[in-house]
């Protein structure tokens, strides 16, 4: 649509490339678990399960998973919505527990509005309202 040529343009799945790699993705990650406590990585979940008490194994792992995702990429420049400030700041507080002198750049910006009326944010749980680039 922006008129570039992708003809040397790749994409690739993240799964794949996890899979393909996890003799590098999961070392990082349990690195990045090992540096910080459970406080400080529940800070980065969905206030919903935070708040009730009532976290699953796999809410305290997804931004462990988002942290590693930036340096597994990685990413000079981190791109993500406002909701995923404290994930970013995670991964530049890594950098310092780390020792990783060239801390991701992080650029916020505001949640794409639903496309019902009234809607705070787009949610692809909910296909009516949302745009999806396949």
């Amino acid at each position: 649509a922006a008129g570039m040529d992708l003809t040397n343009v790749e994409f690739k799945w993240c799964s794949d490339e996890i899979t393909n790699h996890a003799d590098q993705y999961w070392p990082k990650m349990l690195d990045i678990a090992r540096r910080f406590n459970v406080w400080r990585i529940k800070k980065c979940c969905q206030i919903m399960g935070r708040l009730e008490g009532s976290l699953t194994s796999a809410q305290i792992l997804y931004p462990l998973m988002q942290c590693t995702d930036i340096f597994f990429l990685k990413a000079d420049i981190c791109q993500l919505g406002v909701d995923q400030r404290k994930v970013n700041m995670l991964a530049r507080e890594y950098c310092v527990a780390a020792k990783i002198k060239n801390k991701p750049i992080i650029l916020s910006h505001h949640m794409l509005y639903g496309l019902k009326a009234g809607q705070e944010k787009m949610s692809k749980s909910d296909p009516d309202s949302a745009v999806f680039m396949e």
